[in-house]
C-alpha cells in the first residue's frame, strides 16, 4: 500500500519518515519480522534515522496504523461521494474497517496492538458523525435524531473494544461480511429500530456482493 501524501514536494524529512512508516506497512503484508534493521533496510534508509523519527517500534506501529486507517478513510469517502444514503455510508464504513484488515498478517499485527487501532479508529469519527448528522438533517429515516447521535458516540468505544473478537473471527476463516453482520446484529450502534437496522445490514451485504469484495 502507497503511503500516503509522498509527494515530491514534501520536505526531505517527512519523506524519510514516511519511507519509514510506509516500509513498516510493506513488511507487515509481507509477513516479515520488523526490527529497525528490517524498516531500514525496507525503506533504504540509514539505521539511525529511525530514531530521528521514532524512540522505539510501539511508536511506529501506531504511525503505522493511524496511517493505513486515514487513507482508507479518505478514499472511502472519495468513493462514495455519488451515493445519496449517508446512513448507507456509516453502515458500509464498518465493513471496511473489518475488511480491512482480514490479511492474516495484519491481523495478527493488530491484536498484538489493541490501544493503537482503537486511537486510529477515534481518527475517523469526523467522517461518521458527518454523515449522520446530514443524515439526520436530511430526515432520512423517520424519528432520526439528535438522540441517534448521541447513542453512536457512545457505542462507538463498545465496537472498538469488540474489534479484536472480530479479528480473531477474521483469523478462523470467516468472511468479512459475516463478521461484520454478527457484530452489527450483537451493536445497534445508531439505536435505529430493529427493521431500520437490518435494512442496511442486508444493503451492505447486497452491495458487497455486487462488487465481490
Amino acid at each position: 500500500m502507497p503511503f500516503r501524501g509522498y509527494n515530491a514536494v514534501m520536505k526531505k524529512s517527512e519523506q524519510t519518515k514516511a519511507k519509514l512508516i510506509s516500509a513498516v506497512i510493506n513488511l507487515i503484508n509481507k509477513g516479515q519480522k520488523i526490527s529497525v534493521t528490517s524498516i531500514s533496510k525496507e525503506s533504504k534508509t540509514a539505521y539511525g534515522s529511525f530514531y530521528r523519527y521514532f524512540n522505539n517500534l510501539d511508536e511506529i506501529h501506531e504511525a503505522a496504523i493511524i496511517d493505513v486507517v486515514l487513507e482508507r478513510a479518505e478514499r472511502l469517502n472519495k468513493e462514495l461521494a455519488k451515493e445519496t444514503s449517508n446512513l448507507f455510508k456509516i453502515y458500509y464504513g464498518w465493513f471496511i474497517a473489518i475488511d480491512l484488515y482480514k490479511d492474516v498478517y495484519t491481523a495478527n499485527w493488530l491484536i498484538d496492538h489493541p490501544s493503537s487501532i482503537n486511537e486510529a479508529w477515534v481518527l475517523t469519527h469526523p467522517f461518521t458523525f458527518g454523515w449522520l448528522q446530514e443524515a439526520i438533517k436530511q430526515k432520512e429515516e423517520p424519528g432520526l435524531t439528535e438522540e441517534n447521535l448521541r447513542h453512536f458516540k457512545m457505542a462507538s468505544s463498545y465496537v472498538h473494544w469488540t474489534y479484536q473478537n472480530a479479528l480473531r473471527e477474521l483469523l478462523r476463516g470467516r468472511k468479512s461480511i459475516h463478521v461484520f453482520t454478527d457484530l452489527m446484529t450483537s451493536i445497534n450502534f445508531l439505536n435505529l429500530p430493529r427493521k431500520t437496522h437490518r435494512k442496511y445490514l442486508k444493503k451492505v451485504a447486497d452491495f458487497v456482493k455486487a462488487k465481490k469484495i
